[in-house]
């Protein structure tokens, strides 16, 4: 009744239920004032809409309300204002959609950010490790912000590093108070965490102090001693165990500080096999009989069984935990998994933690720091009678192996 009249007399292309819907009518309270508001995508059409429905409505009320004796009519409508073209659209309003839409926008990510944080279960914090384990923590390591050099090439550890890894070996000798510890196996969960940068440390470290110390690369899938080293790789482990070489001939000794290396050799295609043989474990009292202590870099525990068939030759066990590379599930069943073979584990080394951000720790004081290929030690020559020994690195520095 009010809608028709406009649509006929603007010549509109619409039905008044359409149209209905760009009509906002209001009342204010305690007045007697109707507004009338209109849209439309052209600014005059929306002015002629809002002045037609008003004009129409006052034209049906005055015919519904007309009395049929004759009397004058109790309502009369008249409008009081006419709609003018307005000079700029109601929307979208630019400046309210771009500050709903940076509030949007800061919520989303703060939510993000909370939920990714509440559904990342990698170790990245001491309390991470104290939810999966209950292992002592026997040092950190903290990670360099210069890079990394890439294949095998090593970087060495800053000065500070050489006290993290004192306090390694001093701990080391605490937990190993109530079981022997002659051989230790460095591990971790999965690869990529560092064990191999730990076990050459914590064996120069060692040296360092006066220990008669070797450092036996078990890795006999992907080895990195040799390639770090500088030393021949195509002897070690490997030709001891099968006895293409004898044992003096083998081991080939790095730095000023006498740390004997005995390489992986030739890698075997049954690794699992091989270090769990008869030969292995004579191998390690052997070599028990020459030194202080025996380090071996063992393969991680995921997914092979090398890091657990290694535990029956030896009495210790190191586990590497690397910050932000390793779950809290995957460190709870590789912890599980040495548990299940009676493994002493004589604790958890947590490396590459963040020198600054969230995730950093100030109380580790070890970092990485690089160099250039040139600048590494000169291969070392073999040692055959125990009478001479290279000196190939620095005092106070430190090689890091990125496996």
């Amino acid at each position: 009744m009010v809608l028709q009249p406009v649509i006929d007399k603007l010549n509109l292309a619409t039905t008044p239920e359409a149209l209905a819907s760009k009509i906002k009518v209001s009342t204010t309270r305690n007045t007697v004032i109707i507004d009338i508001e209109a849209q439309d995508r052209s600014a005059q059409r929306s002015a002629d809409i809002a002045n037609a429905v008003a004009a129409s409505l006052v034209t049906a009320v005055a015919d519904l309300e007309r009395p049929t004796n004759g009397t004058p009519t109790p309502i009369r409508l008249s409008a009081v204002d006419n709609a003018t073209t307005p000079a700029e659209p109601s929307s979208p309003n630019v400046k309210l959609d771009l500050a709903l839409g940076l509030l949007y926008g800061l919520a989303a990510g703060i939510g993000t950010a909370v939920l990714r944080h509440v559904l990342d279960r990698n170790i990245r914090t001491e309390s991470d490790l104290r939810k999966t384990t209950d292992l002592p923590l026997l040092a950190g390591i903290t990670e360099h912000g210069g890079g990394r050099l890439l294949g095998a090439a090593p970087s060495v550890l800053d000065g500070s590093g050489a006290e993290a890894f004192r306090k390694l070996r001093t701990n080391l000798q605490f937990a190993g108070v109530n079981r022997p510890m002659r051989s230790i196996v460095v591990t971790s969960a999965s690869a990529g965490e560092g064990k191999s940068t730990v076990a050459l440390n914590l064996a120069l470290t060692v040296a360092k102090g006066g220990g008669k110390v070797i450092l036996v690369d078990a890795d006999l899938r992907l080895p990195s001693v040799a390639a770090a080293t500088g030393i021949e790789g195509e002897i070690g482990l490997t030709t001891v165990l099968v006895g293409t070489s004898s044992l003096e001939e083998s081991i080939q000794y790095w730095s000023d500080d006498g740390l004997a290396l005995l390489a992986s050799g030739p890698l075997p295609p049954n690794p699992s096999e091989l270090l769990g043989s008869g030969a292995m474990v004579n191998l390690i009292e052997e070599l028990q009989k020459k030194f202080d202590l025996i380090i071996v870099d063992s393969p991680p525990i995921h997914p092979v069984a090398d890091a657990s068939v290694l535990t029956r030759s030896t009495d210790s066990v190191l586990l590497v935990v690397g910050t932000k590379k390793v779950s809290q599930h995957s460190l709870s069943k590789a912890i599980d998994q040495l548990n299940f073979v009676d493994a002493n584990i004589l604790g958890v080394v947590q490396n590459r933690i963040p020198r600054r951000g969230p995730d950093s720790n100030g109380a580790y004081i070890a970092g990485y720091g690089a160099i250039h290929p040139e600048s590494l030690p000169p291969t070392p020559k073999h040692h055959d009678d125990g009478s001479s020994r290279a000196a190939h690195v620095r005092r106070g520095k430190f090689v890091s192996v990125d496996t």
